[in-house]
Parts: C-alpha cells; sequence; structure tokens
C-alpha cells in the first residue's frame, strides 16, 4: 500500500467521523419576511408589496397601489415545525400622497408566541426618493415575555428606471428583549425592473440578537412571464441562523387583481432546514 493510499483512506475515515454540523437556529419573529422576499433572499432595495412593511416601509410606498394580503410561513426541521406565523395586512398608497399600511401577525409557534402589530407611514420626501416609518407592538410570551413598542424606518430611491436603493433600520427602540426586537440595519439594490427582469442584492446586520453582530449577505433574480407569472431564485449567507439557503418561488397574477405567490428555502448546509411562505393577495393598480 503506497503512502498516497494510506492518506486517502485516512482523510476518508475522518471525514466520516466528523460530527454532524449544529441544525440551523429557527425563524424568528425578527426573520418574518413574504414569499418574494423569502424566494429572492433579498429585498431591500427594491420596490415592495405589503411585505415591504416588515423588510424597508419605505419600499412599501413605491408603487401606487392598494393591496390586502394574507401571509402565512412556516420553519421546519426535519419533521418539526420550529415556527409558524400567519396574519393579514393591508397598504393604500391610492388614496393620497402618503401610504398608510397595517399589518397584524400571529406567532403561533416558535420560541416566542404572541401578536405582533405594525402601522406604517411612508411616502415620497423628493422626486423619486421615499422615506417610510412603522410602528411595531409586540405582544409575545417565551423564556422572556415581552409586551412593548418599537420602530422601524427605512429610505427608497428609485434612482432610475432600472436601478433602485434601499436602506432599512430595525427595532430602533430598544426593548430590553434582543431576541423578539433585535436592533439592526439593511441596506439593498436592484437593478432592472419588476416588469421584464431584475437583479437585487442585500445586506443585513443584527447587533445584539446572538450577543453579537451577525451579517446576513443573500442576491437573487426576478423574471415576469407574460406579465403573468413570476419566478425568482437566490441564495443566502447568514450568520444569524448559521447556515448559507438557496431559494426560489413563483407567483401567478391574474387580470382581476388576484394574486398568489410561493416562496421556499432550504439550508445548504443541513437539507431538514427549510422555509416555506405563501401570500394571497388582492390589489388595485392605478
Amino acid at each position: 500500500m503506497t503512502v498516497r493510499t494510506l492518506c486517502g483512506i485516512l482523510l476518508v475515515l475522518a471525514g466520516g467521523a466528523a460530527p454532524a454540523a449544529e441544525p440551523p437556529a429557527p425563524v424568528g419573529i425578527p426573520d418574518l419576511v413574504g414569499p418574494r422576499a423569502l424566494a429572492l433572499s433579498s429585498g431591500t432595495g427594491i420596490a415592495a408589496s405589503n411585505e415591504g412593511i416588515y423588510l424597508n416601509p419605505a419600499a412599501a410606498g413605491a408603487r401606487k397601489r392598494y393591496s390586502m394580503e394574507a401571509l402565512l410561513l412556516v420553519d421546519r426541521r426535519g419533521a418539526d415545525t420550529s415556527a409558524q406565523l400567519f396574519g393579514g395586512s393591508v397598504v393604500d398608497s391610492l388614496s393620497g400622497p402618503v401610504t398608510g399600511g397595517f399589518s397584524y401577525v400571529r406567532a403561533q409557534r416558535g420560541e416566542f408566541t404572541g401578536s405582533v402589530w405594525h402601522v406604517m407611514v411612508g411616502g415620497p420626501i423628493a422626486q423619486d426618493f421615499h422615506l417610510g416609518v412603522s410602528g411595531k407592538y409586540l405582544s409575545v410570551k417565551g423564556p422572556r415575555n415581552a409586551s412593548a413598542a418599537t420602530v422601524d424606518a427605512g429610505l427608497f430611491w428609485q434612482v432610475a428606471d432600472v436601478l433602485s436603493l434601499g436602506v432599512a433600520g430595525y427595532d430602533l427602540v430598544p426593548i430590553a428583549n434582543e431576541v423578539v426586537a433585535p436592533l439592526g440595519v439593511g441596506a439593498g439594490i436592484g437593478i432592472g425592473n419588476d416588469r421584464f427582469i431584475q437583479l437585487t442584492a442585500d445586506w443585513r446586520a443584527d447587533f445584539d440578537r446572538a450577543g453579537k453582530t451577525t451579517n446576513r449577505y443573500g442576491a437573487g433574480v426576478e423574471v415576469l412571464l407574460g406579465q403573468l407569472v413570476p419566478l425568482r431564485g437566490g441564495w443566502s449567507r447568514d450568520e444569524t441562523l448559521g447556515t448559507r439557503w438557496w431559494s426560489l418561488g413563483a407567483g401567478l397574477v391574474t387580470e382581476t387583481g388576484v394574486a398568489l405567490d410561493v416562496g421556499y428555502r432550504q439550508s445548504l448546509d443541513d437539507p431538514s432546514a427549510r422555509t416555506v411562505a405563501a401570500t394571497l393577495k388582492l390589489f388595485l393598480f392605478q
């Protein structure tokens, strides 16, 4: 037996004996997104529908529309449901110069359970430059119960028809519970447009959720086929939950103003870790 062969056998045995990696942490209330952002693994820097309330409140008012959405998000680890959140939202940017939005989300399963309310206002402060603020009230039970209010805020700039930028700050008012309301900041960019093809990339940092600063990096692509079917895919590196994700999603937009979106992601490090989100929408465009 040659030395090279022996070394190869030892490497194989060492790899086989290596302990399994820790499973990714479960999704929590701060990780709430809709299926579009889930499938793209990003979305802070692109015009958003109602999920902008959670991701970048300024982006929710960047398109003139009235939209009602029902949302479901389920996170799984193997055969177990580690988190389940559902709720509904309304965003109105048609009725006047100021966009208003409301969301209620129920955390049914997970480390923390309870209710989260968002009230959002936003609008243009300059040509194609939007500001949005979302007041958030949490009433949840878990290792540390929380009944407190905090604030998210964001900016969205439609630089050109094929370029957009966004920044957002999360849980800017401390509530002494960093697990459900961690101070954070995010930024994103969109290249292209949502009427044909769009590339998007994000960065987000949580400053105190894990006792240290953790970062997330993600990128995705979205293509609209026949003005009816959006297809999406993405990838992200997630230091907060401790894994890398691949993601995909699709939707169906009807001429009657009804739409369905579904997003799915799965860990590249632990395939038993996966998240699914879906929304049913009713909307009117200007």
